[in-house]
C-alpha cells in the first residue's frame, strides 16, 4: 500500500486530467423526483420480495447463517499485540454485529486452513461477507485465495440454481473486482478517500438493481442527499478502468463518488447474473465504530438507518439460500465460540472498537 504522501501525489496528477462534465464516462443521477422513484406501499413490499429472493423460491430461510472472512494481521495490529502471540488473522467485530443486526447468525471463515474446511462451511452457510481492511488482493493462503475459492464455489452454485449471495465491503469490494476479471491482477487506481463521508451519486441501472431498486423513499433520500456513507480507502475503481478492462460485462456500476482530490470512482457494484454486491464504503462503521481518530464516521439517525437497511438487505438475500449445517454441526463453527478483544481502548488505540483474533 502506498504511503499517504505518495498516494496524494499520484492522485493530484490524476485529478488534473479529469474530463469535463459533458465528457464524463457515466451519466450521474444526483437530483431526481423522489415521488417518481417511490413505489406504493403494497407494490414496494412485493417488489422488494421479488428482488431479494431467487427465482422459483417459495419458502425463505428464516434462520440464515452468514460467513465473515478473516484476514491477515495488519502492521498496526501486529505492533500492539504482546510478543510471542500465536495469532495469524483477525476479524473486526463491527462486521459480525452488522450481520447480526440484520437478523442472521455469523460463522467466522478463518484463513489458513485446508480447502476441505471451506467446502464444508460453504455447504452450511447462506452467504458470505468479505470485510474491509488492508489484506492483499492476490497471493496464496490468505484473504485473497480463500475469498477466491468462495467466489468460484458461489458462481458454480448459482449457475446450478443454488442461491448463494456475497457482499464485499471496501477491501472486499476491491477483491471482488480482481476475482471477476479472472487474471489475478488489480485494476485499481491510487486515490485518497480516507475518513471521507459522502452521499451516493446514483448512475446507470440503479433503479433496476436489487440493492437500490426498491429502497424506501427516506433511505434513498438520505443516501443521495446526506453524508451517510463513510470511506477509508487508498485505491479506487475508476469508470475508465471499469470499462477498459471489461468489468461492465460482469458488473453493473450503480453509484459513483469523488475522493479528496476530485477523482471519480465507483462506489457500488452489483453482478448482472449473480447475487454479488460490493460497496466501497463501510455501512457497519455508522453503527459500531467510535474511535475519535476517525471523527467523520456519521452516527446520525439517517446514517444509522441507512446502515441498518443495508444489513437487513444482505440478510434478506441470504434467506434465499437453502444451505444448512448438519444436526449439531453448527455449534462448533459459530462466532459465539470466540471472545472479542477490546482494541479501541486508549491503551490499545486501534481503529476498530473490538476484534476477534484467530
Amino acid at each position: 500500500m502506498l504511503s499517504t504522501s505518495l498516494a496524494v501525489g499520484l492522485v493530484v496528477v490524476l485529478s488534473t486530467s479529469q474530463v469535463s462534465n459533458s465528457q464524463k464516462t457515466f451519466d450521474i443521477i444526483g437530483a431526481f423526483e423522489y415521488e417518481s422513484a417511490k413505489l406504493a406501499s403494497s407494490d414496494h413490499l412485493s417488489e422488494m420480495k421479488r428482488r431479494i429472493k431467487p427465482a422459483g423460491s417459495s419458502n425463505l430461510n428464516n434462520r440464515p447463517v452468514i460467513g465473515v472472512l478473516s484476514q491477515e494481521l495488519d502492521e498496526a495490529l501486529e505492533a500492539k499485540l504482546p510478543r510471542g502471540h500465536n495469532y495469524t488473522s483477525y476479524l473486526a467485530t463491527s462486521y459480525v454485529k452488522w450481520i447480526e443486526a440484520g437478523g442472521a447468525r455469523v460463522v467466522p471463515v478463518i484463513i489458513g486452513k485446508q480447502k476441505q474446511y471451506y467446502q464444508k462451511l460453504f455447504a452450511g452457510l447462506n452467504g458470505l461477507l468479505l470485510p474491509g481492511g488492508s489484506a492483499p488482493l492476490t497471493g496464496p493462503g490468505g484473504y485473497a485465495e480463500v475469498g477466491g475459492w468462495f467466489f468460484q464455489m458461489a458462481k458454480e452454485a448459482n449457475d446450478a440454481g443454488d442461491w448463494f449471495p456475497i457482499w464485499g465491503t471496501c477491501n472486499g469490494f476491491e477483491l471482488l473486482t480482481v476475482l471477476s476479471v479472472q487474471d489475478d491482477k488489480s485494476r485499481l487506481t491510487d486515490c485518497f478517500s480516507e475518513d471521507q463521508a459522502s452521499p451516493l451519486h446514483m448512475r446507470g441501472a440503479w433503479k433496476q438493481s436489487r440493492i437500490y431498486g426498491a429502497v424506501p423513499k427516506h433511505i434513498l433520500r438520505d443516501l443521495t442527499q446526506k453524508r451517510v456513507t463513510i470511506n477509508f480507502h487508498k485505491f479506487c475503481l475508476t469508470p475508465t478502468n471499469f470499462t477498459i478492462f471489461g468489468m461492465h460485462k460482469f458488473w453493473n456500476a450503480l453509484s459513483v463518488n469523488r475522493d479528496h482530490f476530485d477523482l471519480e470512482y465507483i462506489s457500488t457494484i452489483e453482478a448482472k447474473n449473480y447475487p454479488f454486491i460490493g460497496t466501497q464504503f463501510h455501512p457497519e462503521k455508522n453503527i459500531f465504530e467510535w474511535t475519535p481518530r476517525e471523527e467523520n464516521i456519521p452516527h446520525s439517525e439517517a446514517a444509522v438507518n441507512v446502515a441498518s437497511y443495508l444489513s437487513r438487505f444482505m440478510v434478506n438475500l441470504a434467506r434465499g439460500s437453502r444451505h444448512k449445517f448438519k444436526q449439531g454441526e453448527i455449534d462448533d463453527f459459530l462466532i459465539y465460540n470466540y471472545a472479542p478483544m477490546y482494541t479501541g481502548s486508549i491503551k490499545v488505540d486501534w481503529t476498530f472498537e473490538q476484534a476477534y483474533l484467530f
